[in-house]
């Protein structure tokens, strides 16, 4: 990894790790009473994202894609924590995958439920919310397990990664070092330097995780567009509250933007990898571009709820608003400045 990647993939999940904590206290603070049971799945979300930066952060793992293979490789010797803690981060790595493709279909779902105000909405107060969360985990697991089992190291990627993976090239590390997951598509055969086959592992690979994926798509879209058509017929009607229209229509847009963030950063370079591998002419730049980013992921999602829900915008533009007044009073921001900032900030996230 470049210089100017790590430092990349650093400050964005700082950022993100900031943004979603922020997010979360707004939630917590700030959420206007019309949400409802829709809080605690914004919470649900909002947490595994701040869990997923963290993540991220603490094991960086390297996506090399290159002709006919993707693989997710890491050190383990040189990760700050013992072997098996390291490969099982790499696993949950992928599984974090898995639960935000899901998650985004239980989003759509939730919108919908709540719009058309459906007796289903009742599954998602207290406790019986639980079932709902399960999915993503379920989803999450079956990506892990995916992974473990049907995209384990065997001989032919053991022979590829030795011969394609920069740092076994230049005998800057051993094989042995290793812990990767991935498949390999076009296999070349033992005894040959040329001649390929193809591997049924990887195809029974990419059918469950691009099922998976088309499942969860199929979802969001057939929910989607079922709440805009009811959200249109619903700004049509006088009789409705305007308040509850406002909300609706508030958080209506920012799962939309939400959804368009995970969908062009993540899936649509995930489905490019699977079809480049399938066709067997990838190259670096593909795994490369997606390792920054999966990393931009977490850091930018949160923003369209701060921004479009109105009591977390007026909380940012109140404290942004306090923050000019004082630079533009002084040169120079001392910590006594800093310290107003903070009691402003706390003032404005206090309970109504």
């Amino acid at each position: 990894m470049q210089l100017n990647d790590a430092i990349f993939l650093n400050a964005s999940v700082i950022c993100a790790i900031f943004i979603n904590f922020v997010l979360i206290l707004l939630i917590l603070k700030k959420s206007p009473a019309s949400l409802g049971a829709y809080k605690y799945l914004m919470m649900y979300i909002n947490i595994f994202e701040l869990t997923y930066a963290i993540l991220y952060f603490a094991e960086k793992p390297i996506m090399l894609t290159k002709e006919s293979a993707f693989l997710i490789i890491m050190n383990w010797r040189a990760s700050i924590f013992p072997k098996y803690v390291a490969c099982t981060l790499n696993l949950l790595f992928i599984g974090f995958f898995g639960m935000s493709v899901a998650i985004l279909a239980l989003h759509f779902i939730y919108r919908y439920l709540s719009i058309t105000k459906s007796n289903l909405l009742k599954t998602f107060d207290s406790s019986k919310i639980v079932p709902w969360f399960m999915i993503p985990l379920l989803n999450g697991i079956t990506f892990m397990c995916t992974a473990g089992f049907l995209m384990r190291a065997d001989e032919q990627t053991d022979r590829f990664i030795n011969e394609n993976y920069p740092p076994l090239v230049k005998n800057l590390s051993t094989i042995n070092d290793l812990y990767y997951v991935g498949p390999l598509f076009w296999p070349k055969y033992a005894n040959s330097t040329t001649d390929h086959f193809f591997s049924w592992k990887a195809a029974r690979l990419c059918l469950i995780a691009m099922g998976l994926i088309g499942f969860s798509t199929s979802i969001m879209v057939f929910f989607g567009l079922k709440a805009y058509l009811v959200m249109k017929n619903l700004m049509s009607q006088s009789t409705s509250c305007d308040k509850f229209k406002s909300i609706q229509q508030q958080l209506l847009l920012a799962l939309i933007l939400q959804t368009s963030i995970p969908v062009l950063l993540m899936h649509i370079s995930a489905t490019a990898i699977y079809l480049t591998i399938f066709l067997g002419n990838s190259n670096e730049i593909i795994g490369e571009t997606i390792g920054l980013t999966i990393a931009l992921y977490p850091a930018l999602n949160p923003i369209p709820t701060i921004l479009i829900v109105k009591n977390y915008r007026t909380v940012l533009i109140n404290i942004l608003a306090y923050v000019k007044r004082r630079v533009f009073r002084q040169t120079a921001v001392t910590p006594l400045v800093l310290a107003d900032v903070t009691t402003i900030a706390m003032q404005n996230l206090a309970p109504n």
